[in-house]
């Protein structure tokens, strides 16, 4: 029988930063798979409610061993319990589960940067600059923290000293690391061999001179990257056609392309062609590499079909028919 899994069931998945372990080789496969046209059943569709702007998102994609996940999201504010994946058995088709999304979201995303850190970081990398102090701050420490098991130090900025502090001692104790808040941004960046971008903004929260030859910074969200960065930078994406074609505009990127300085034949790469070694991830020690971290359907359903068999196997939600 199918399962409901609600936040509450999945909540102990969360409270225990060694699952990340569990589930970055899994994203990582996912995106070898995407990128070998393994990947199967992909679809977007956006609808609406009699109020034609409260309009609903549907992602869909069949992924070998995880099964095919159905994503279904509120684009507007308000609406209860409007965020979560419906898993189907990718063999079968019978439905297997249907999962809370909203922390599920924070690991799904988080996950990829870590696998990015695995293959683009510099050698010996031992420290982090992080920006944001959010849900998907979270995520991002924790999975690049639990794919460099070395990663020493954080240091961590966000407008909100309180948030910045309190986030720093909360994962000092979930990941046994150092994580230290810092008063500006440039004191959390210099110098850092990474750098992680998981802010709210939609502007530039860094400048180019902080990024020290040979640093990767993770960006997963439009507009924070400086357009200097960018051109000075090797980049590679998860999904390129996301990126320069999605629904909305990547920035800085389609602004460079608009106004000729930059060109979509400038992005070096996608992280699954690194990870299947069609291409090299990084060619200059000294050259930095952005990874641009756009949401992939893949990912909802690898997590979903990842946070199912863990409740499979606590013995945990609620069991149901619909016959």
């Amino acid at each position: 029988m199918p399962l409901l899994l609600s936040e509450k069931d999945l909540a102990p998945l969360y409270h225990q930063a060694a699952n990340m372990d569990t589930l970055l080789p899994l994203i990582e496969t996912s995106m070898a798979d995407f990128n070998s046209a393994r990947v199967a059943g992909q679809a977007r569709i956006e609808t609406s409610l009699v109020e034609r702007k409260n309009k609903y998102r549907i992602m869909t994609s069949a992924v070998p061993g995880a099964g095919q996940g159905m994503r279904i999201s509120a684009l507007f504010r308000g609406a209860k319990d409007a965020y979560f994946i419906v898993l189907f058995d990718g063999a079968s088709g019978d439905l297997l589960a249907l999962v809370a999304g909203k922390s599920l979201n924070v690991w799904r995303t988080g996950a990829p940067g870590g696998v990015a850190c695995r293959y683009l970081a510099p050698k010996g990398a031992d420290t982090l600059g992080l920006i944001g102090s959010g849900r998907q701050a979270r995520g991002q420490i924790t999975a690049i923290a639990r794919a460099l098991p070395g990663l020493k130090n954080v240091k961590v900025f966000s407008s909100t000293k309180e948030h910045r502090q309190s986030f720093a001692k909360e994962m000092s104790g979930f990941l046994n690391l150092e994580v230290e808040a810092v008063n500006d941004a440039g004191s959390a960046v210099v110098n850092q061999p990474i750098v992680s971008l998981a802010t709210n903004s939609r502007s530039t929260v860094i400048e180019p001179e902080w990024i020290k030859p040979g640093a990767l910074v993770v960006s997963i969200t439009s507009g924070q990257l400086p357009r200097q960065t960018v051109a000075n930078s090797r980049v590679l994406v998860s999904w390129k056609e996301e990126v320069l074609g999605g629904e909305a505009l990547r920035q800085p990127y389609m602004a460079m392309i608009a106004d000729g300085s930059w060109s979509a034949e400038k992005i070096a790469g996608e992280l699954g062609d690194v990870i299947l070694g069609k291409i090299p991830g990084r060619v200059h020690d000294n050259e930095p590499i952005v990874f641009e971290s756009v949401g992939m359907a893949i990912w909802d359903t690898v997590a979903a079909a990842w946070a199912y068999r863990w409740a499979v196997e606590q013995g945990a939600g609620t069991k149901f028919s619909l016959e």
